[in-house]
This record gives structure tokens, sequence and C-alpha cells, in this order.
């Protein structure tokens, strides 16, 4: 990060594009959880990193991280998201997605997972897609929801219980 804060333009530049050729599929991921579309997402990846640029100088004040990269992009990109789709809602569309829809494959069968997901409150489906779809650490959890890190541990336990006591989980998870 210190080149984005210190060096000269150009180093600025190589600075940002490796940070959005590293993280941008974390952006667009987030994204599809919220948006009802790949070209939404794309909107949403365009805010969130015109966010991002706007730290950086000579216009922004630079970027001290007290954690990962990912917990700073996490509530930029969900806002954004919501924000576009909140706008969006004014205009409905027949195919929506719902949100935390997980995508899959044309080769995969037909899955539950996202209906089972779908039944978690939205805190604790927010906090397990994180962990284990993000693969975000608990303290970079707690800090890209800016929340306390006992209470993330709680919401995760809580998600893994539901899921380990319904039986459409036992359903998948046999033979």
């Amino acid at each position: 990060m210190d080149i984005c804060n210190h060096g000269d333009a150009r180093d600025a530049a190589k600075a940002f594009e490796t940070l959005y050729k590293r993280h941008k599929d974390f952006v667009i991921r987030v994204a599809l959880r919220f948006v009802p579309d790949n070209d939404s997402a794309l909107d949403v990846l365009q805010e969130t990193f015109t966010y991002l640029l706007r730290k950086f100088p000579p216009t922004g004040p630079g970027l001290t991280l007290t954690a990962s990269l990912t917990s700073l992009l996490y509530p930029v990109a969900r806002n954004s998201a919501l924000t576009l789709r909140r706008k969006s809602d004014r205009f409905p569309h027949s195919d929506d997605v719902l949100p935390d829809d997980l995508p899959t494959s044309p080769n995969d069968g037909p899955s539950d997972i996202p209906a089972l997901l779908r039944g978690l409150p939205d805190e604790r489906r927010e906090v397990l897609m994180l962990r284990f779809v993000d693969d975000l650490s608990l303290r970079d959890i707690a800090t890209a929801l800016d929340i306390p890190l006992g209470t993330v541990k709680s919401r995760l336990h809580l998600a893994l219980k539901t899921l380990r006591e319904s039986p459409e989980a036992r359903k998948l998870l046999s033979p």
C-alpha cells in the first residue's frame, strides 16, 4: 500500500491495477449476492473501484489498512449493490435473482443449497458466506461488517448449527 500512498503517479496506477486484478472477482461475487444480473454486478464493480480510486493520492488521503483489503471492499460493494437494487426495484424484473443465490455451472444438477441458505437469517447467512465462500478470517469479517468478533463467532456458530440440524441438509449429505 505504500506505493499507492507515496509513489509517483505511474507507480500508483500500477498499484491500483494490481489491486483491481487481485480483487475484482471478489467484488463481483459479493455483488451477485445482492443484484439480479451480471450487468448490475459490473456496475457495482465499477462503483467499488471508483470509491477505492478516490482514496489514492493526489486527490485522496491514501490508504491505511488495519485488516485485509477485502474488509474495506466488502461493505463498499455490498452498499453499492443494495443501492443499485433499491433503484432497480422501482422497475421490477421478472427474472430477478434472490440475494445469495449461488451461481451454478451448467453441468451441475439441481441443488437445494441456495434454498437452504435462504432459510438462514440474513446476518447469519452473510457471515457464513463471507467465511466459507469468500474465505475471510473471522477478524476480517468483524471489520467488514463493523461488528464485534464475538458476534461474528456467534452468528457463524448458529448458522452452522442450524444447517447441521436441518433435515434438508441431511438429505443433501446422504448418498
